[in-house]
């Protein structure tokens, strides 16, 4: 088992103004949650601490435990305002939050730091000054209170810091720095980061995606908020069967990420809160709703997200190294409606390339892939780039996508006029070159190119579209390859595309294939998630029955 212990909570704001605590205790205590962060609401903060402290006993009677309380609105953001009163309000609001965590036994408390007024940006320095210091003694009033954290929520909007990764490190850095000059007066200060949070400009670009984002923040994250998204993060919603369709969260690549970065992090249990509002609040025909909402969301969560208590998880790493196999999912696979969400699924599960089948509809009756949908994903990644050009102007192609850095490209023989001259102008871009051969291809094609070449790539369909049958000839062409690179240049590498199928891949690696170009018939199969698929791939790679 892995050291990191993951667990799911939920947080309170659907209930607000709708339902009971007990109401929800109950349904926590049916679901097996034994976590619950508070959600404030604007009267928590004159309650008296009689309230306090029978909301305590109550979740104890069913069972659960407010570990943490967290703002709803932004109602604490008078740090970040210059108006005469907004920061004392804030003060004061803050304290008696801190207060209310007390009382309930709670480890930590926290809050969004609120937002700098849209027309007054250039205040934005100033501002976040103003709300350091103000955290700095916070953390000292926590610890006599005997809380153990203060949390940040980083958000999406520029006016809300903060968002951006380096702004994140420099607040957190300081409030670190600030904890590591007085260990025992101050409690830590880290983040609640909401896992549906990402950055797009103002142009709705999206520079920085959640996964980018959560990754950033691994150094100073405390607890998260389990929350599912749009494409351009316009609403929130929660991990029902519909949501999850059109969301672009998925849970399990939030997991496997904290889980492969449980060395950086600075604690061992991460809770992660199911943040939701639920159906419309105040009408006869949505309230009813939320019971079902919550129980679909919880139920997806604690199935997904929770490791720990002989829960299995295989702490392998996500690369199989070991194996010496390289996976190369095929972008013209995936959801091109969700492309930039499918590319993160893939980089946080341990793909190794991204492989690009580039078509002018002349040598393939098809066209899937074009340049600017490459170049314009070229910045939303650190992957490698792996293309295959499937194209009768081979030369012009090479010198197209030499601009995005390509760590391999190939090119057909079959419509290469000049491939000697082809395999050398693929050389001098920087990128790896190889030779493409249609499953009718014979092998000697070869014979006087091999010391040009960088690996072959094999077609086991004829190319052109995806979900095609394996040609039966093709693994015997795979096995026959691999002896024929040996007897000439010894260790070239052989990529396989087409049907490289979850029953395919072990036949294929077994046979002599080195870079698995992995489609609709593995990573991207309908009957799992992109990283469920790609664990399954890598099992089958480490020997693990399928």
């Amino acid at each position: 088992m892995p050291s990191l212990r993951l667990d799911v909570g939920v947080k309170t704001d659907p209930i607000e103004y709708r339902y009971s605590f007990p109401w929800l205790f109950r349904i926590l205590g049916d679901e097996g949650v034994r976590h619950v962060q508070l959600g404030s609401f604007f009267e928590a903060y004159w309650l008296p601490d009689r309230f306090y402290r029978e909301l305590g006993v109550i979740a104890e009677h069913h069972g659960v435990q407010v570990r943490s309380l967290f703002t709803a609105h932004r109602e604490l953001g008078g740090f970040l305002r210059h108006e005469e009163g907004f920061e004392a309000v804030a003060r004061r609001a803050y304290e008696r939050f801190i207060e209310a965590g007390a009382l309930l036994g709670a480890r930590s408390v926290g809050s969004n730091p609120g937002a700098v007024l849209r027309d007054q940006m250039a205040d934005k320095p100033a501002a976040v000054a103003r709300y350091v210091r103000h955290m700095k003694d916070l953390m000292a009033y926590a610890t006599r209170c005997g809380i153990d954290w203060l949390t940040i929520e980083p958000m999406s909007s520029l006016a809300e810091p903060p968002t951006l990764p380096e702004e994140v490190d420099a607040v957190c850095r300081e409030l670190a720095d600030h904890h590591a000059a007085h260990p025992e007066e101050t409690a830590r200060a880290g983040l609640c980061v909401d896992v549906s949070h990402g950055y797009a400009d103002a142009n709705r670009v999206v520079r920085h995606g959640p996964m980018e984002l959560l990754q950033a923040a691994v150094p100073y994250l405390y607890e998260i908020h389990l929350k599912n998204t749009d494409p351009h993060f316009e609403s929130t919603f929660g991990f029902s069967r519909d949501e999850r369709v059109r969301g672009i969260v998925d849970l399990s690549t939030v997991r496997d990420l904290l889980l492969a970065s449980a060395d950086r992090l600075p604690v061992d249990d991460v809770v992660g809160y199911l943040e939701i509002g639920g159906p419309k609040l105040g009408r006869d025909y949505t309230d009813p709703l939320l019971e079902r909402a919550l129980r679909e969301s919880i139920g997806h969560c604690r199935d997904t997200f929770r490791v720990g208590d002989g829960i299995p998880f295989d702490p392998a790493p996500m690369r199989a190294r070991d194996t010496g196999v390289r996976i190369a999912p095929s972008v013209m696979c995936a959801d091109l409606c969700r492309l930039e969400h499918s590319v993160q699924q893939l980089e946080a599960a341990g793909a190794d390339l991204l492989h690009f089948d580039v078509m002018d509809a002349r040598f393939t009756p098809n066209m899937p892939v074009g340049l600017t949908l490459m170049e314009q994903l070229r910045d939303r990644t650190t992957m490698p780039f792996d293309i295959h050009l499937m194209v009768h102007d081979n030369d012009w192609f090479v010198r197209r996508v030499a601009a995005l850095k390509p760590h391999m490209v190939s090119v057909h023989a079959e419509s290469s006029l000049h491939l000697d001259r082809t395999l050398d102008l693929i050389r001098q871009t920087g990128a790896l070159a190889g030779a493409a051969l249609n499953p009718g291809t014979p092998l000697g094609v070869l014979e006087y190119v091999t010391d040009k070449l960088d690996f072959v790539l094999l077609m086991t369909v004829n190319p052109g579209f995806a979900g095609q049958a394996l040609i039966p000839a093709a693994l015997r062409k795979i096995a026959d390859c691999r002896r024929f690179l040996d007897e000439r240049r010894p260790g070239i590498p052989i990529q396989v595309d087409g049907n490289v199928s979850f029953a395919n891949i072990p036949r294929m690696v077994e046979l002599g294939a080195g870079i698995l170009v992995a489609g609709s018939s593995s990573v991207f199969h309908p009957s799992g998630s992109v990283p469920a698929n790609m664990r399954r791939v890598l099992d089958l790679l480490a020997g693990a029955p399928a």
